[in-house]
C-alpha cells in the first residue's frame, strides 16, 4: 500500500476544489441576500442566512486551499465538505419546515 496519491486523484481534487470555490462563493452570496431583508423575515429564515454566511466562506476558502495545494491535500476536501452538508442541510430542513419561501413570490 503506498502513501502518494494515484495520478488521477489530484486531478479529481482540483475539479473538486473549483466546485467548492463556486459553490462557496454562491452561498455566501445566498446569505448575504437574505440577510438584506433581516426586518421583514422570520427569526428562523435569518438563522438560515447567517449559517449560510459562514458556511459559504468556508467551502470557498477550502476550495481555494486544495487549488492552492494542486489537489494534494485531503484535509481542505473534508473541511469543505462538512460546509457543503452543513448549507443542504439547512436549506433542505428549511424547505420542509417552510422556513425558506419556495414560492415565487408575484
Amino acid at each position: 500500500m503506498s502513501a502518494s496519491p494515484e495520478p488521477e486523484q489530484p486531478r479529481r481534487n482540483l475539479l473538486l476544489g473549483g466546485v467548492m470555490l463556486a459553490l462557496g462563493c454562491l452561498v455566501a452570496i445566498a446569505g448575504r441576500n437574505v440577510l438584506r431583508l433581516w426586518p421583514s423575515i422570520s427569526t428562523a429564515y435569518a438563522a438560515c442566512g447567517v449559517l449560510w454566511i459562514a458556511a459559504g466562506p468556508v467551502m470557498a476558502l477550502a476550495g481555494l486551499w486544495v487549488l492552492g495545494s494542486l489537489g494534494r491535500h485531503r484535509l481542505p476536501l473534508r473541511v469543505g465538505g462538512v460546509a457543503l452538508l452543513l448549507s443542504g442541510g439547512i436549506w433542505v430542513a428549511g424547505a420542509i419546515t417552510f422556513v425558506i419561501p419556495c414560492t415565487p413570490s408575484t
